[in-house]
């Protein structure tokens, strides 16, 4: 039963109704709001944060925006800035239940359960005869499955007025947890009457179906929730499992090809896939689906303990041993592990070892004799292993879905570069380096856009620059920026000259180490990606030595990581020189010294998103998920749209 997509939907239904009537105040703020609200109204989540982060600066004090961004970041699957924008709407004003009610949704989709009945308990005493709060009562308990007084709290809730589709929804889906089915039709088909267009009543009677092996009608209630909308991955889904039990397996198959369009990191569809490619006995196209199951849920240990069996048919007992241990690491008691792995150790002649597992295999066996669980070679079955939905399965539609759900290429945010000309405000960040010694200028003007140098400028400033040295007036500042420009061009010998002319004239040039240490780092880059055997390098990986252009190997990692040092040593506040360094460091696999130079980076620069979303990634990389979600949700208010992206890859599931 799919609860959470169920009742989710709920959330996002209330349409800000009671929100509207809550400003009067300056045009300008106004502005922002109705802008915000209007942007809300249409699920455009992103930009409606943006509207509602200037109005909040404008009146921070305001628990309605605080609120209604609360929304906007729940609606976005950031359920840690959500709760923590409701939990500054209700400091600033701890009478209104509606906040109270959507507090407990976000704080539900955090596990938080007791926090959730206790926020309900609130706004239950605020307004005793707010509908929400048994309807959410209800969802509450069905989701822990209390089926009983899940059914009550719906009948109160109907009973206080409320007429959308998702309290019989609901109430349906507590009575088919109780087994009472034709009530649960029931409710199921009051939804569809309410409204025919919510495809998950369509659904929900389908899977009832399927559940009581009328495959048929099954799915005749999916097709109609495809024609309803005919990229639905959830009707995709489970109407190839029935078809699996028609049989029709082509139809499964085109079923699940195009869930895995649709949502390309989902574990489940490419699972049943594989299955369903063994059975069709193509087992290299079933390896490379349960890899990618593997690769989203690492801890998979059924994908390992198939793929290990699949490679001893296809005769890569090497790579069918790597799996068994892995599935054996996962499952110290995993009996049919044991013995496929005896096997495979018995093919590569290492009889002693093989021996013991076969022994393993025996004993554990003798205890999960009657265990449900286990896949005994002899009596397995790959198509009774075809899994059905649990958890949260939301669309990652491509084009059309939200936008968190978008497939983004995961990469830390760019370097930052000093750009000396004149360029789009948006295009740069400033830095006061007024008035520190040594800066050629007060405000320092920053930018990750490389795009900006451009050759004709490049090219231009190098010809200025190059008759005021020839001219013999040049000082540091003239050497430094012509080696900024030639650096652009990757004209790095030239450019290397002058910066150490520069040093050499001016050994405190903060920003002379600081854009000669960028220009080392392209270089690497550069000479990285002509390697051929070496390829495209990201993060986690751990590139060669580079040699420069004159065949020295000064150009390297540490000589970088020295150069951003001598900056932030010569002036601890550049919050710029950390950043890149914690960047370089990932690059080195030192991801504890990345993390604290982020956090470093951040201490001195207040809102400096690129800093949390860097961090973030890192602090998910080195496990510690919660601290690295919530860098990303930081990162994602002040404007990285792409943080709500991963934070619906690596948090909260």
């Amino acid at each position: 039963m799919l609860y959470r997509m169920i009742l989710r939907q709920r959330m996002l239904f209330l349409s800000l109704v009671i929100l509207f009537p809550l400003f009067s105040r300056g045009q300008s703020l106004n502005t922002f709001i109705q802008s915000g609200q209007n942007y809300l109204q249409k699920g455009q989540f992103v930009e409606a944060l943006e509207q509602l982060n200037f109005a909040i600066l404008k009146v921070p004090a305001s628990s309605e925006l605080y609120f209604l961004r609360g929304y906007a970041k729940f609606g976005l699957d950031d359920f840690i800035g959500a709760e923590e924008d409701y939990n500054s709407s209700i400091g600033l004003n701890p009478f209104q239940a509606e906040v109270f009610v959507n507090r407990a949704v976000v704080r539900a989709e955090r596990e938080n359960y007791n926090g959730s009945f206790e926020d309900l308990a609130s706004a239950h005493k605020l307004d005793s005869t707010n509908a929400d709060v048994f309807f959410n009562l209800g969802r509450l308990k069905l989701m822990l499955k209390k089926f009983y007084a899940s059914i009550g709290d719906c009948n109160t809730a109907i009973r206080l007025g409320y007429k959308h589709e998702s309290i019989y929804l609901l109430r349906g889906s507590a009575e088919w947890g109780l087994k009472r089915n034709e009530e649960a039709i029931a409710d199921f088909k009051k939804a569809i009457e309410i409204n025919p267009a919510n495809t998950y009543s369509y659904i929900q009677l389908g899977s009832l179906w399927l559940e009581q092996n009328q495959v048929d009608s099954s799915i005749r209630y999916f097709d109609r929730a495809l024609r309803v909308d005919s990229n639905n991955v959830y009707a995709l889904f489970n109407r190839s499992f029935a078809k699996v039990k028609v049989p029709d397996q082509k139809g499964a198959l085109d079923d699940l090809n195009k869930v895995i369009r649709l949502s390309p990191y989902n574990s489940y569809a490419y699972f049943n896939r594989a299955i369903l490619l063994i059975d069709k006995s193509d087992k290299r196209a079933a390896i490379l689906d349960l890899s990618n199951v593997i690769k989203l849920n690492p801890k998979n240990i059924v994908s390992y303990y198939y793929r290990g069996m699949l490679k001893m048919e296809t005769k890569d007992f090497q790579g069918a041993l790597e799996d068994l241990d892995k599935t054996i690491e996962l499952s110290p008691d995993y009996a049919d592990a044991y013995y496929a792995r005896y096997q495979a150790r018995t093919k590569l002649k290492d009889y002693t070892r093989a021996r013991e597992d076969y022994d393993k295999a025996f004993e554990f066996g003798k205890k999960n004799h009657y265990n449900p669980d286990s896949l005994s070679k002899e009596k397995k079955d790959y198509l009774q292993s075809l899994v059905k939905l649990s958890g949260d399965f939301e669309e990652m539609n491509t084009m059309s879905g939200k936008f968190q759900n978008q497939p983004v290429s995961i990469e830390l945010m760019p370097l930052f570069r000093d750009f000396p000309d004149k360029a789009p405000f948006g295009l740069l960040r400033l830095y006061d380096s007024y008035p520190k010694q040594h800066y050629p200028h007060n405000i320092t003007r920053l930018t990750t856009h490389e795009e900006l140098f451009t050759d004709s400028l490049c090219i231009r400033q190098i010809r200025q620059l190059s008759g005021v040295i020839d001219s013999a007036s040049g000082q540091a500042e003239t050497y430094y920026k012509r080696a900024l420009y030639f650096a652009a061009r990757n004209q790095y010998n030239e450019a290397f000259n002058d910066f150490e002319t520069a040093l050499k004239m001016d050994t405190g040039s903060v920003l002379a180490y600081f854009t000669r240490a960028n220009a080392r780092y392209s270089l690497i880059r550069l000479i990285i990606s002509l390697d051929t055997t070496q390829g495209q390098v990201s993060v986690g990986k751990n590139p060669p030595i580079a040699t420069d252009t004159t065949g020295t190997d000064i150009h390297t990692y540490d000589s970088v990581i020295a150069d951003y040092s001598s900056a932030v040593r010569l002036d601890p506040g550049f919050g710029f020189g950390y950043y890149n360094r914690g960047i370089v460091y990932c690059k080195m696999r030192q991801f504890n010294k990345a993390e604290e130079d982020f956090s470093k980076a951040i201490g001195c620069i207040g809102n400096f998103a690129e800093a949390y979303f860097n961090r973030g990634l890192v602090r998910i990389l080195l496990t510690d998920n919660l601290s690295g979600c919530e860098d990303l949700s930081r990162a994602g208010e002040l404007g990285i749209s792409d943080a709500y992206r991963v934070i619906k890859r690596y948090c909260f599931r």
